[in-house]
């Protein structure tokens, strides 16, 4: 019987260490320090594998045939495979800053103008083929977008960081909709913004250090805030990825870790600070990432 009593114990030992988070990341991915001004592409084993210095880069994506995007304080790049410079695209205006990109389906890239307060689509030639206002209430240029977004029906997301509010506007910048003052949700600089394929739109709160998913109502259906996870020190959070397993992976520009994955239950599965680097703004997954450019959150 005590024979029996000891491999429990010690069998029950062995699934709680199993359940601890990870030390180091889980996937290959790419990420960007704000700082620092580097865009790095990461494998699994924390290894860095290319790295591209620029000026406060914000927005990052990797593209199915190799390429690597990201926006930086006046314009976007993309470098190839082989970490050439492939396209570049600068603002004119005299007062500006940049830190959204987003590849589109039709090869176009989207880019808000924190200065002009507007969105462009850009093409590969570097031409400006669709532009839409979008009037911020505050006139903090440096925080007025963080991470707008194109989707699927041709509606923008707008992260309104200056004003702490995400606006849905339609294609000829009429708003359709407010995301703001939701009773439990700090918005305070609020980051990152995606539309998930069930209809609900997950965000990062910023200073707020929450990851917030409300549906078409918005009514909070899933929240990660400090308390969540008190083994981590949540500081300004940022970019975020929903992974096709239903976790979420997050990083932060200040705080005990730059990258974390949660469960849905808010269980945490790995956690990391990268070596080398200060501030992670922004994630992507590779693993299980789909083709960003046709909208595709996850295989």
């Amino acid at each position: 019987m005590k024979f029996n009593q000891l491999c429990l114990i010690l069998m029950a030992c062995l699934v709680a260490e199993a359940k601890e988070p990870v030390d180091g990341p889980k996937y290959n991915f790419v990420c960007a320090d704000f700082s620092k001004g580097e865009v790095c592409v990461v494998n699994s084993k924390g290894e860095i594998l290319r790295r591209f210095k620029t000026q406060n880069p914000n927005d990052v994506w990797s593209l199915p045939n190799g390429e690597v995007l990201f926006a930086w304080k006046r314009g976007v790049k993309i470098y190839d495979k082989d970490g050439k410079l492939a396209f570049e695209w600068s603002s004119s205006e005299k007062k500006d800053e940049i830190h959204t990109c987003q590849p589109l389906a039709d090869g176009n890239i989207l880019i808000a103008q924190n200065g002009p307060s507007r969105l462009i689509e850009v093409n590969r030639k570097g031409e400006i083929i669709k532009e839409i206002p979008v009037k911020s209430k505050n006139d903090n240029l440096h925080m007025r977008f963080r991470m707008c977004r194109k989707l699927n029906t041709g509606n923008y997301l707008c992260m309104m960081s200056c004003d702490n509010e995400i606006r849905e506007i339609d294609s000829s910048g009429k708003t359709v909709r407010v995301i703001r003052d939701i009773p439990g949700v700090q918005m305070a600089k609020a980051h990152a913004v995606m539309r998930l394929a069930n209809g609900n739109t997950l965000f990062s709160t910023g200073a707020g250090a929450m990851a917030v998913e409300v549906d078409p109502d918005d009514k909070v259906v899933w929240k990660l805030e400090r308390k969540d996870l008190p083994e981590i020190k949540m500081g300004f959070m940022t970019g975020l990825n929903r992974l096709s397993n239903g976790n979420t992976v997050i990083c932060f520009y200040q705080g005990s870790h730059h990258l974390i994955e949660v469960t849905p239950e808010k269980k945490l599965v790995w956690k990391w600070k990268l070596p080398s680097q200060r501030t992670v703004v922004s994630v992507q997954v590779l693993d299980q990432q789909g083709d960003a450019s046709k909208g595709q959150i996850a295989k």
